[in-house]
């Protein structure tokens, strides 16, 4: 009887490499206008700003560019009576850079960036600088699509063992693109001067929300902007002739992806493609972007994967291959109410009525810790209100007011590990606000935020591709007319004993011994099969035709 195998097509994102590297950010911090020369710096702290990171994938290597984010507190030159301490910030850009064989430019790539070590110090030479030396680690993986045919089961001979592992995987459903051209006009900041000549733009994309709906993702975010002009300054005038403004479009798209469903989770990727921006006229800028937007839907599926089979009583001859996958570890999901009370700025009149209050969640950061996933970031509020009018007054404005309050989420996910990846969102639910009662000049505000998030690690697997059967061998009846075995059993000693060695199976020493794993166990009592330890003594029972 040969050996039929069961196979399986699936679709998953198999790792093509993965790799950490730590390297050294060294720069300089250099306070304001303002601040008072540097008497002695107490701390600093580092940040990786992940939003930020711009990340190529090039032959056989991942390049990483972006900024840390720097935080200092110092003691100032300055008189008794005056304030001591000061605090500033600042950013020092970095370029890092991970080898992973086999890596492409078509193909996804995931990076997490911790800090690790700060040291900082200042030299008596230069009063206004504080010279930064910051180790950062880079975890780098490398993924592509596949489609795989897995052998998930196999029948055959009576004694075929057949060993497998289970392992939950995201199943690729589907996958879209799309793109977008954006449009939109601009309007230079009150305090800077007329637009001469736009001299260069750049943009990049922020995403703010994504949702899943039946057969499609739709995408929002905003079209970040940098814009650099000479000004129409005057000849003669002494003001700096080139400026540098800041602005955002927003945008919503959607891509089309058969047979996803809004239980199933997806990545989303934007790029832009192309941007120019020109001038309208002396205070508004038109610019057009295209976007390159590519969704990914996913769905958690449990697939028995078969590792390695033998049979005592037949040779087979097994064909396998070796593959990379995320495997999935958990996921959950949990919902906080962040409250928080906020006063109208004093330029601002009391309010009457809150007409509407919008929250959007700002991550800052993502860290794994013993089977728990935390999320800290910010949220930013946006509140319309109805403003108290004077007596008999027929007039009732309507005001708008921006506050921002952090917020700390987590997650169980039994099993998450630090060095492992994780897959997080956090979604605005609800928002609802009050005004005080005793207080016109407060309000309150609740917001509902969901973290889902899920933990993955890469597995390395031998799997099964083909099996066949072996050149046939002399038959042990024919054997045993010659006189090489009697009654009925090979020709092995009354009793084998093995010692298990480190490293060892139940599996591999049932192989090796060419018996079943069944009859090694009860031939031991084994309670457990998962369960043995070097130096333990088994009886190696023996094998009857």
């Amino acid at each position: 009887m040969g050996v039929r195998l069961d196979k399986e097509l699936v679709k998953v994102d198999q790792v093509v490499g993965e790799d950490k590297v730590q390297t050294v950010v060294e720069g300089s911090i250099v306070l304001p206008y303002g601040k008072p020369d540097i008497e002695r710096v107490l701390s600093v702290e580092a940040k990786v700003n992940t939003e930020n990171l711009e990340i190529n994938v090039i032959d056989d290597k991942v390049v990483i560019e972006g900024a840390v984010d720097v935080a200092a507190l110092y003691v100032g030159k300055v008189s008794a009576e005056s304030q001591p301490v000061h605090f500033v910030e600042g950013t020092v850009d970095f370029s890092a850079f991970v080898k992973i064989p086999g890596a492409r430019k078509n193909m996804d790539v995931r990076v997490k960036a911790r800090v690790e070590h700060v040291q900082f110090s200042h030299k008596d030479a230069r009063p206004r600088e504080i010279e930064v030396r910051i180790i950062v680690e880079f975890f780098v993986k490398v993924t592509k699509r596949v489609q795989l045919e897995i052998v998930v089961d196999a029948t055959g001979p009576a004694d075929l063992q057949v060993l497998k592992e289970s392992i939950r995987v995201d199943h690729v459903v589907g996958e879209g693109r799309a793109q977008k051209i954006v449009k939109g006009e601009v309007e230079v900041p009150p305090k800077k001067p007329d637009i001469l000549e736009i001299l260069k733009v750049e943009g990049k994309v922020r995403t703010t929300e994504t949702k899943l709906l039946d057969h499609k993702v739709v995408i929002e975010g905003v079209l970040e902007l940098n814009i650099l002009y000479v000004g129409d300054v005057g000849k003669g005038m002494p003001q700096q002739p080139v400026h540098f403004m800041e602005a955002e479009i927003p945008f919503t798209e959607f891509v089309e992806v058969p047979d996803c469903r809004k239980d199933m989770s997806k990545t989303v990727k934007v790029n832009v493609e192309h941007i120019r921006a020109r001038k309208k006229d002396e205070r508004s800028i038109a610019v057009e972007a295209v976007l390159d937007i590519r969704a990914k839907v996913l769905e958690p599926k449990t697939i028995d994967v078969v590792e390695d089979l033998f049979s005592p009583s037949k040779g087979l001859d097994v064909k396998k291959t070796r593959i990379k996958v995320d495997k999935v570890i958990g996921e959950g999901e949990n919902q906080i109410i962040v409250k928080e009370a906020f006063k109208v700025p004093l330029e601002k009149p009391p309010i009457q009525q809150v007409f509407k209050t919008e929250a959007k969640a700002k991550v800052t950061e993502a860290r794994i810790i013993d089977d728990k996933v935390v999320v800290e970031g910010i949220l930013k509020l946006e509140t319309l209100y109805v403003a108290e009018a004077p007596y008999c007054s027929p007039q009732q404005p309507v005001h708008f007011v921006e506050h921002e309050t952090p917020f700390t989420i987590f997650v169980e996910i039994p099993g998450a590990r630090e060095d492992m990846m994780v897959d997080f969102e956090v979604e605005v639910e609800h928002v609802s606000s009050k005004v005080d009662p005793n207080d016109a000049r407060r309000y309150e505000v609740r917001v509902v935020l969901k973290l889902v998030a899920k933990v993955t690690r890469m597995v390395q697997l031998d799997v099964v591709l083909d099996v066949e059967e072996a050149a046939e061998e002399e038959k042990p009846e024919e054997k045993k007319g010659k006189g090489e075995h009697k009654g009925g059993y090979e020709d092995r000693p009354y009793m084998t004993i093995y010692v298990v060695q480190k490293g060892d199976t139940l599996w591999m020493i049932a192989k090796r011994y060419n018996v079943t794993l069944d009859a090694l166990i009860k031939a031991n009592n084994i309670q457990n099969p998962d369960l043995i330890y070097p130096g333990q003594r088994l009886i190696i029972p023996r094998r009857m035709y």
